[in-house]
């Protein structure tokens, strides 16, 4: 079930023009910007793969001045890097932007999650790419920390089939609304 809905969304997202696409990260941003307080707070972010068509997280970085934290793999696990600036930014063997120098972050310190995700279902369920780096992550961070997954979709109405090891979001914006789970 996971790899047929993997796929669906990839070929949704593939489909929507550029500027629509671009459209909606906007709005998703926006809704963040004005639903969670995210100044002088730890947050991880992903920074968009381009050939997956993921939404644009550019918009907030650019948007609200507080401490993000880049993502990268080391070691078979999702590591934190601080984010100062585009020169510290090199492109991974994946097509993802990464630091490749900075400050990391422990999992316990941050406050808030950036989750990329391919779909969710109505309780926060999510399916990612498959690797299993942010669940893995996401199960060390602080208890209070708030998951925020970002779609450019509304939930499939069908509940989505999880194992022991997956982490639920706490929440995911889409171009118009915010859901809470």
């Amino acid at each position: 079930m996971k790899t047929e809905i993997r796929q669906k969304y990839k070929t949704l997202r593939s489909n929507i023009p550029t500027a629509i696409r671009d459209n909606y990260a906007k709005n998703i941003f926006d809704l963040i910007s004005t639903h969670f307080d995210l100044k002088e707070k730890n947050v991880s972010i992903f920074l968009p793969i381009k050939k997956f068509n993921e939404v644009n997280t550019w918009h907030l970085i650019n948007s609200i001045d507080t401490n993000y934290y880049l993502p990268v793999v080391k070691d078979g696990k999702l590591k934190h890097i601080k984010f100062e600036d585009k020169t510290q930014l090199k492109l991974s063997k994946w097509g993802i932007e990464e630091p490749t120098y900075g400050k990391e972050l422990m999992p316990e310190k941050f406050d808030f999650v950036i989750v990329p995700l391919l779909a969710y279902d109505n309780i926060g369920n999510r399916i990612g790419y498959g690797a299993g780096f942010y669940d893995s992550f996401l199960k060390d961070c602080n208890p209070n920390c708030k998951f925020i997954g970002v779609s450019f979709f509304k939930p499939e109405t069908e509940l989505i089939q999880t194992y022991s090891t997956d982490i639920a979001i706490h929440f995911c914006v889409s171009p118009n609304e915010i859901l809470k789970f």
